[in-house]
């Protein structure tokens, strides 16, 4: 059995599917087996990251419901950025007569992946899954197990000694757009290149992403152009130390216009604590980072404190609280920076988001965020003409923001949700 942190794909025999003997579910019927044989019922808890539809298609041996509180099985499926792509946990908790038999799979997406791919390799770890239940039922007597020899099989999930890349992963991104009618034209460029290598031990991610802004609108006193360019080139360094702890050294090359910076230069080593365990990272985590560096910056215009460059010491602290569990999940974080030759000279900010179901079919979700601002060291001593107040041309002095949105749902009816149909 394959259980926690595992991945998926380290099978010699490959599923082609579960297929019922006498060919139920496997062609998208969704007739139940024979009376007095129950389907399992499943409450599959996903968001945006699984194609629902497909997995109703592709899985047809269960019944999906719309809550928790119908379900035998909560299926929590949770995932996490790494070296080669996206690493998906799916965590089978078990109910009702199931409580307390809980084990948890894991399925490694690479970034080369299509969606197609990605959907069928979260399929593959629910069809293994459900077995873990299934198998204690009458409905494992209309289970037909069968194995993939196509040479199309997804093959084992590749070891240091296998990749010839060594774990490193590249990627080179480009776009452009353009848009315009009778009073105004915009244009849209963008490109990215990245190189990360994650494993056990080290964490390392170098990109550089630029993009340029050009509008030119019609007003009453002639044509007005707006051009915003930014560019970065960043860097870090990530050292694992056991369970709770991380050291880290990132830096960053920047321009911006919207912030009047010809260019910004950061160095900044750091250290941080989860007083969890990071195995544990997809369900909860509690971390404090701290770092200190030195900050460069060279300005396009002259700042309000007459400044064209300067030089200054400055250290972080960021909080967060991260937690995915099958009542719902939130995230919670705190940030603090300043200057230490002014600690007057800084901002903190409390972030968070919250979706969480109260009853059957009840659901509350909220996103708010607030910060207070006192160290725009960059704003340009120049005064702006409303046009480019208007076109949001640069950053305006502010001591606060804030965001927030609120909302509910309620679903209620039919507990089953297995049928597709795709029409209009």
């Amino acid at each position: 059995m394959l259980k926690d942190g595992v991945l998926l794909g380290v099978m010699s025999v490959m599923f082609v599917g579960v297929v019922p003997v006498d060919g139920w579910g496997a062609d998208g019927d969704t007739r139940q087996p024979d009376e007095g044989v129950q389907a399992l019922r499943v409450f599959l808890d996903c968001n945006r990251t699984c194609d629902r539809d497909y997995l109703r298609r592709e899985i047809t041996f269960v019944n999906y419901v719309r809550d928790r509180r119908d379900a035998e099985v909560h299926v929590l499926v949770t995932d996490e950025s790494s070296g080669g792509g996206t690493q998906h946990t799916l965590a089978f908790i078990g109910l009702e007569e199931f409580g307390g038999r809980d084990v948890t799979y894991s399925y490694s997406e690479s970034r080369t992946d299509t969606e197609d791919e990605t959907r069928a390799g979260i399929a593959q770890v629910l069809r293994v899954g459900f077995l873990h239940y299934i198998i204690d039922t009458p409905l494992a007597d209309a289970i037909e197990i069968g194995t993939d020899e196509s040479e199309e099989a997804r093959p084992i999930m590749a070891q240091p000694e296998d990749d010839p890349w060594n774990f490193w992963v590249f990627r080179v991104s480009m776009n452009a757009r353009a848009s315009g009618e009778a009073s105004r034209t915009q244009h849209n460029y963008s490109g990215s290149v990245s190189a990360n290598r994650t494993t056990e031990d080290w964490k390392l991610r170098f990109e550089t992403d630029n993009s340029y802004r050009e509008s030119i609108t019609e007003l009453s006193q002639g044509e007005y152009k707006n051009v915003s360019r930014q560019n970065r080139v960043s860097g870090q360094v990530v050292k694992s130390l056991g369970e709770h702890w991380g050291a880290s050294i990132r830096g960053e090359m920047s321009r911006s216009t919207f912030l009047n910076q010809a260019r910004r230069l950061r160095a900044f080593p750091g250290i941080e604590f989860n007083v969890f365990p990071y195995s544990e990272s997809s369900r909860r985590s509690l971390t404090l980072a701290y770092e200190v560096g030195v900050q460069s910056f060279e300005y396009e215009e002259e700042t309000i404190f007459e400044k064209t460059e300067e030089m200054l010491p400055s250290h972080e602290v960021e909080v967060t609280f991260d937690v995915e569990q099958p009542w719902g999940d939130s995230r919670v974080r705190y940030r603090y920076n300043s200057f230490l030759s002014d600690i007057s000279k800084y901002s903190n900010s409390v972030s968070g988001n919250l979706s969480f179901r109260i009853i059957r079919g009840f659901s509350v979700f909220m996103n708010a965020s607030t910060s207070l601002v006192r160290d725009q060291l960059y704003l340009a001593k120049a005064d702006m003409s409303d046009a480019a107040i208007l076109l949001e041309r640069r950053q305006l002095a502010t001591d606060s923001r804030y965001n927030v949105s609120f909302g509910i749902n309620y679903t209620f009816g039919s507990i089953f949700n297995n049928v597709v149909n795709p029409r209009f």
